[in-house]
């Protein structure tokens, strides 16, 4: 590789078109390995769930799960006599029940202090 503090005028177009190949070299190697971990990744998200999923992602037992159900504390589907969930409806539900930090609560106090 040539050094390019030490160029002359006429090195130049030779050492541009050099920088040019090694740009294109590295952008192919960046595309080909974002591919590659795009084909490695975890499959697309199920848009429609299972108690079995519900179970995992909330860690409870499946009478828990249809406990939630049969109270109607969660939101869900039912066909053919089996329960589903919708993935989108339950994010929602999930994150229905967080609470704001301290900090944010006393951010929205400050706030609410200093309204005109």
């Amino acid at each position: 590789m040539q050094e390019y503090n030490k160029l002359t005028l006429e090195q130049l177009p030779d050492a541009f078109l050099q920088l040019m190949k090694d740009v294109t070299i590295i952008k192919d190697h960046i595309l080909n390995n974002s591919a590659q971990n795009k084909t490695e990744a975890e499959p697309p998200e199920k848009k429609i769930l299972t108690v079995d999923d519900i179970c995992q992602r909330l860690n409870l037992k499946k009478g828990s799960v249809y406990n939630l159900t049969h109270t109607r504390q969660i939101p869900f589907i039912k066909r053919g006599g089996r329960i589903y969930f919708d993935t989108i409806e339950f994010d929602e539900w999930f994150r229905s029940g967080r609470h704001k930090t301290v900090r944010q609560l006393q951010e929205e106090a400050n706030l609410n202090i200093h309204k005109p």
